[in-house]
């Protein structure tokens, strides 16, 4: 958690002014990166051991002449009627923080993108308190990773390229018998909304990138789809049509908040 603060605030203080990337995109898939992954991950929800890997890549743009670090922004959303206690996975909530393990280790494969990193990028991950937002209850989900400073990694990337960024792995802890936490049956979509790329000057501080490149978001347990704006822009809802429906159980203090 320290380590990620920490960095987070230093790219903080980098960034004046932003630029938006044309050309590129956004790829998250299970197992593997864009096309090469798959949508859906169903976990039969009957072993604490294993664990489930995301795989974030994008698509570089043109100027991306020294890339230091990757700044990552999900959005996990949920058919049910709250943020299931299995996936809250913060420090004292049901489920530890170390059940969200992320990874920029790729030397050892798979090898069907570009492994910029070169099993050099430190970073982590942290996990927000779930917002009410109807319909649907979402929680946000952010990492930073970067190659040290001096690193001789730290070099272009060639427009076009897909390019390994990160994995997130979820494990299975407490997902059954005593102790369990529950709703690792519920359907769930995450999507990865915004991934910003960082250089030293003097090129830009951040290159953002916001549209899909395939798909930005995959599916846990069933199959779920995703509405956009008319820019294709990634803030937007799930849809969940091969999930069963929940029941949407609302508490008094959540109906009131849709009438102020």
């Amino acid at each position: 958690m320290k380590l990620i603060t920490v960095i987070f605030a230093a790219l903080a203080a980098t960034a004046l002014l932003p630029l938006y990337a044309a050309g590129a995109g956004l790829n998250l898939s299970w197992d593997d990166c864009g096309s090469h992954g798959t949508q859906v991950q169903a976990f039969a929800c009957d072993t604490n051991a294993g664990q489930h890997t995301m795989v974030g890549s994008f698509v570089a743009p043109e100027g991306i002449e020294l890339m230091s670090a990757n700044e990552a922004f999900m959005e996990l959303q949920v058919n049910a009627p709250t943020i299931p206690d299995w996936w809250q996975v913060r420090t004292g909530a049901c489920r530890p923080a170390s059940t969200l393990t992320g990874d920029w280790e790729f030397t050892a494969g798979p090898y069907n993108c570009y492994d910029y990193w070169q099993g050099g990028a430190i970073g982590g991950w942290v996990e927000d308190a779930p917002q009410f937002s109807f319909p649907i209850y979402s929680q946000r989900i952010r990492g930073v990773f970067a190659l040290p400073t001096g690193d001789l990694r730290i070099t272009s990337v060639p427009p076009g390229t897909e390019v390994y960024s990160f994995k997130l792995s979820i494990k299975n802890s407490k997902s059954t018998g005593l102790g369990a936490c529950i709703g690792c049956e519920a359907g769930a979509c995450i999507i990865l909304t915004d991934l910003n790329i960082n250089q030293p000057s003097p090129y830009p501080p951040r290159t953002f990138i916001q549209l899909p490149e395939g798909r930005n978001y995959v599916s846990w347990q069933c199959i779920t789809g995703r509405i956009t704006n008319e820019k294709n822009h990634p803030e937007g809802l799930c849809t969940f049509p091969g999930c069963p429906t929940p029941v949407r159980a609302q508490s008094w203090g959540q109906i009131k908040q849709l009438y102020r």
